[in-house]
Order: structure tokens, then C-alpha cells, then sequence
């Protein structure tokens, strides 16, 4: 897909978001790291690839974890923790290299509430001394509670922006069309418009009418013109007990 292969490695290469991107640069290159960021906004502008580009660009190696799929308890916490102690990585380490590592948790809000509360107790605390960047669309309320928290909202690209990806396109249309998510949009250009699917065909010769009764009859457990009837039969029979009591 092109949203991965053409993903730009370096903050050079990520097109609008400016003072988020010299913030991220401020924040990566500045010792010691006595806060951590989190950038949120809509899905699919950027706020991912926005933070490798920043990690890779001040020379660290990103350690990426998606939150939402490994953050679900106390436990999962700890064990972060625990592997996020040394600046180096084992990656580096056999290398033979002095990269520092960054971690990165993707998709924050969608972790388990209980995993969030000890997480914000960890960046908070004296313990962390490594820079730690989250992503989110929107974020938990527990994020917003300490001062050592930075949250950055992410605007959406402009169409301006986005002209130097698409030269070709008519980037203010693509980016109402798809509520400026560049993801959709690269989606969009590679693998053409998904159109409406048509109706069903109908199931028999008949008229539409009868193919909603059989249509009723293969899907739903109880006849529907049998119950009709019963409930008719029913009628009949309480109309002819009242006359016959008269």
C-alpha cells in the first residue's frame, strides 16, 4: 500500500504540520525528558508517521508499540517498563551503534482505562528518563491531568500542502471528499473509487412482492403469510364464538 510504502522516513519529507514538527524536534533533541507528548487529531493526517519521521530525524531508533492491541492490563504495563530502561536497543546494540531509543505508543486510547492509569503514574514519575511520544484521536481524560503530559493537537494538511504529494490532483476536491485523510486519499489514487453495490438480483421470475416473501422465508424462522393466516384463522374464530354466544 502506497500510506506505508510511501511513507517518509525523515521530518524533511512530512508535508504541513510546522510547529508540531519543531516541537517534536525540540522535544527529541533537549535532555533531560522530564515530559512526554501526545499528539492527537483525526484519523489519518499523519500523527504516526509524523513521529518516526521526528525520532529517526534526531537520530534515535523508534520503538513502536500499538496500545491498543498490547496495553489491556497492570501486567503489560510492567513488563514495558521493565524493557524500557536502557537508552539503547538490542537492535543497536548489535549494530555496534550508539542510537538511543524512543518509544512510541500508537493508538493510546484505545488501551485498557486500568493500563492508562499506571502508564501515567510511570511517565510522571522520576523513574522514566527516556522520551516517550503516544498518539491518539482522542485523548483519555487521565492524559489531560499532569502538567508533565503535553498534548499537541494535529491539524489536518491543507490543500496547499498536500499539492506537493499530489501534483497532478485536484487537492482541495480530495480533501473534502475525504475529510483531508491523506491514508484515504492514497487509497483512494491507488486503488480507484469503491463504488455503491448494486441491488440484488432478484431471486425468482416473480414480481417483487413475491420475492420478499421468499426472501422472508429463507432468512427469518416463521413464515410470515403462514403467521398472517393463523392470526386471521384466529380472528375469525373469536368473531364466530361471540356471534354463537349472542
Amino acid at each position: 500500500m502506497w500510506s506505508e510504502t510511501q511513507r517518509p522516513l525523515v521530518l524533511e519529507g512530512v508535508v504541513g504540520h510546522t510547529e508540531v514538527k519543531s516541537r517534536l524536534t525540540r522535544y527529541l533533541t533537549t535532555k533531560p525528558y522530564s515530559n512526554v507528548l501526545v499528539l492527537h487529531g483525526p484519523p489519518g493526517i499523519g500523527k504516526t508517521t509524523m513521529a518516526l519521521a521526528g525520532i529517526r530525524s534526531a537520530g534515535m531508533e523508534p520503538l513502536e508499540i500499538n496500545a491498543t492491541q498490547t496495553m489491556r492490563s497492570h501486567e503489560d504495563v510492567a513488563r514495558l517498563v521493565a524493557s524500557y530502561r536502557n537508552s539503547r536497543s538490542i537492535s543497536s546494540l548489535l549494530r555496534g551503534d550508539t542510537k538511543s531509543s524512543c518509544l512510541l505508543l500508537d493508538e493510546i486510547d484505545g488501551s485498557d482505562s486500568h493500563a492508562q492509569r499506571k502508564l501515567v503514574e510511570w511517565m510522571v514519575s522520576s523513574d522514566r528518563t527516556l522520551p516517550v511520544l503516544l498518539t491518539c484521536n482522542e485523548v483519555p481524560r487521565i492524559f489531560k491531568t499532569s502538567e508533565k503530559i503535553e498534548v499537541i493537537r494535529c491539524h489536518p494538511p491543507k490543500p496547499s500542502d498536500l499539492s506537493t504529494l499530489f501534483p497532478d490532483q485536484d487537492t482541495s476536491a480530495l480533501a473534502r471528499e475525504y475529510q483531508h485523510d491523506i491514508r484515504r486519499i492514497l487509497q483512494s489514487l491507488q486503488y480507484g473509487r469503491s463504488e455503491a453495490l448494486p441491488p440484488p438480483a432478484p431471486l425468482t421470475k416473480f414480481s417483487l412482492e413475491v420475492n420478499e416473501i421468499l426472501r422472508q422465508k429463507a432468512w427469518v424462522q416463521d413464515d410470515p403469510l403462514l403467521a398472517g393466516l393463523a392470526r386471521h384463522r384466529d380472528t375469525l374464530g373469536n368473531a364466530s364464538s361471540s356471534q354463537a354466544t349472542a
